[in-house]
């Protein structure tokens, strides 16, 4: 999922169309589809229902309050390429601090990471321990 949408922001999308994009995804609701380009909206459809799915498998379990980390990853990660997007449509060249700040994030280490480790047994104490991911907000 992460590579094809590394491809609509590198590729595919127009500004315009990126900018409608990142604020589906922002939303998070079906809802948000009516506003996207036709070839973005199967994509789209596909991403709630696959992380729908694992939701729901968590929730067998007692542990859907996990997956929430998981989607705000994703949001992270689409607000980096977006700001990567912007750079490349306006032609500027960030500073190697602007450039690091948001590469921290697109290279999509930590949401692989998160959502690596959602559906894993138990790796901390509890609910409360899932917040170590939160001591990396780039973006």
């Amino acid at each position: 999922m992460a590579s094809i949408i590394d491809d609509i922001y590198d590729v595919y999308g127009t500004l315009d169309e990126l900018k409608l994009f990142t604020d589906a995804i922002e939303r998070w609701d079906i809802s948000a589809i009516d506003q996207l380009p036709s070839y973005m909206k199967y994509f789209y459809q596909s991403l709630l229902d696959v992380y729908l799915e694992v939701e729901r498998e968590l929730g067998k379990i007692g542990k859907s309050y996990r997956f929430q980390y998981a989607i705000d990853e994703m949001k992270k990660l689409v607000r980096a390429y977006f700001e990567e997007a912007k750079w490349t449509y306006s032609g500027y060249a960030p500073t190697i601090e602007e450039y690091m700040k948001v590469a921290l994030v697109s290279c999509a280490y930590m949401m692989l990471s998160i959502t690596s480790l959602v559906g894993m047994g138990e790796l901390t104490n509890g609910r409360y321990g899932w917040t170590w991911g939160k001591n990396f907000e780039f973006l």
